[in-house]
């Protein structure tokens, strides 16, 4: 039995590699786009590991994946769809590159290899899609990421239904802000005030979050308690949420 985990090199997929490799696999395929980076995170797991060296914001790059997964046919036992891009800024000043590479990697590489995996997971297996709390609210200067991740929500909520008979779990983990390289991406070199990351977790949080809430069936992971209030707030008071959102980017 093996994991996919794409997203593998760095932040939250490095550190569910690392929860995964006390699970007893034969073997853990690491997916990104930085070979060097899945070399290092490859030595420093007791598994074996398969690097998958892949670009996910490319159909081309989706395709070089799902096709080793269909010609190989392992036997899966969790999907990690970790992968994933945002930029801050809004609409029209993001560029037309940026925002076919959020679309691509958030959405439809996620469904793809979603999608390609299925068929060879059996029941007990388990399927974790990386979301984000921002998927609970439209978010002006966010809005294309925040957008994505509305359709990896809804994508979670009814693959989960489809699943059932088959006892494949379907886990949505949705943090806030984590502290990992995405937050100095997603700027890129955009003045956001601090007080937009004020309510930061860590990648080591999340994961441990999402392993538990996984082994006790749960549909979603929303890790620390502020996390936790935004979502409520965003789900049964969108208006103030909205408001609180718009004045922290000011």
């Amino acid at each position: 039995m093996i994991a996919i985990v794409t997203g593998a090199s760095s932040g939250i997929g490095e550190e569910f590699c690392r929860a995964l490799d006390s699970k007893g696999l034969d073997c853990i395929w690491l997916v990104a786009r930085r070979s060097d980076r899945l070399q290092e995170v490859s030595e420093s797991l007791r598994t074996p590991c398969r690097i998958v060296t892949a670009d996910l914001s490319d159909i081309e790059g989706i395709r070089s994946l799902t096709d080793v997964i269909e010609n190989e046919r392992p036997d899966v036992g969790y999907l990690v769809n970790c992968a994933g891009f945002g930029r801050f800024g809004r609409t029209w000043e993001i560029s037309s590159e940026d925002t076919v590479s959020m679309i691509s990697v958030n959405v439809t590489a996620l469904v793809e290899v979603t999608r390609c995996c299925i068929p060879f997971m059996g029941r007990g297996s388990s399927i974790i899609e990386v979301c984000s709390a921002s998927a609970y609210l439209p978010l002006p200067e966010l809005n294309v990421y925040s957008a994505t991740k509305a359709f990896v929500r809804s994508f979670c909520d009814a693959l989960r239904t489809e699943l059932r008979d088959k006892g494949i779990g379907v886990l949505e983990v949705s943090p806030g802000w984590v502290g990992t390289d995405f937050i100095n991406i997603s700027t890129d070199g955009r003045t956001v005030p601090d007080k937009v990351f004020k309510h930061t977790v860590t990648k080591e949080d999340v994961v441990v979050m999402a392993m538990s809430d996984l082994a006790k069936g749960r549909n979603r992971s929303i890790c620390g308690g502020y996390n936790r209030f935004q979502v409520f707030a965003c789900r049964h008071m969108p208006r103030f949420a909205s408001i609180v959102w718009c004045r922290s980017l000011r």
